[in-house]
């Protein structure tokens, strides 16, 4: 009987555990120490949310409305603005690199689950957004270039979204944008910074 409640709990450790550690560099945090800091964080105050910084939809300057000679491209752009407009009414917060440790240790536990819809509100806005600048791009490359930009300037880390900005520029002989996209690359250490820089160099050359 005692194995069966244990087994579960084992689990859901394992679990946390690993969600937390793939977020690291190798070696960055033993076992031993990410435990003490999990253990530590659980018992953190609650602390006000209500000021950070969250992301709201500059309507007034991202070109979304755009008609499309491509009736399908129209009928995803429409779909995309329809997402956009319901993400606009939700909380969202860039929070690209923290692991739920540290949201904990930062703003406590009963803030968490607030604050991971805050996260996938946002990483559902700019993927949605990316989606929206790739099926206009062909008719409409300078808005698209508009909204790429719009994404990278509130920290995205989708690499396609700079790997068709990088190729615009690269095109139309913009090297400073170019090259100041390796300037706005969120986190160059982590798994999806570099393959960023992945990307970038092979652009480059």
């Amino acid at each position: 009987m005692i194995k069966i409640f244990v087994l579960p709990s084992i689990m859901i450790l394992c679990g946390v555990l690993h969600h937390n550690l793939r977020k690291k560099n190798p070696g960055e945090e033993t076992v031993t120490s990410f435990l003490a800091r999990e253990s530590a964080a659980n018992g953190t105050r609650r602390k006000d949310i209500s000021d950070l910084p969250y992301i709201s939809v500059p309507f007034d300057t991202l070109p979304l409305d755009i008609t499309l000679n491509d009736e399908k491209k129209q009928s995803q752009i429409a779909n995309y603005k329809t997402v956009i407009t319901d993400l606009s009414q939700k909380k969202m917060l860039n929070l690209i690199g923290v692991n739920n440790t540290e949201l904990k240790e930062r703003f406590g536990p009963a803030n968490l689950e607030a604050l991971t819809i805050c996260d996938q509100n946002y990483s559902n806005y700019i993927r949605t957004l990316h989606l929206f600048a790739e099926a206009i791009y062909d008719e409409y490359p300078e808005d698209s270039v508009k909204i790429l930009e719009y994404c990278i300037s509130i920290g995205t880390d989708i690499s396609k979204t700079y790997e068709l900005l990088g190729r615009h520029y690269l095109m139309n002989r913009q090297t400073d944008r170019f090259l100041s996209l390796y300037e706005k690359i969120p986190d160059t250490a982590s798994i999806s910074g570099k393959i960023i820089l992945n990307k970038l160099e092979k652009i480059k050359s």
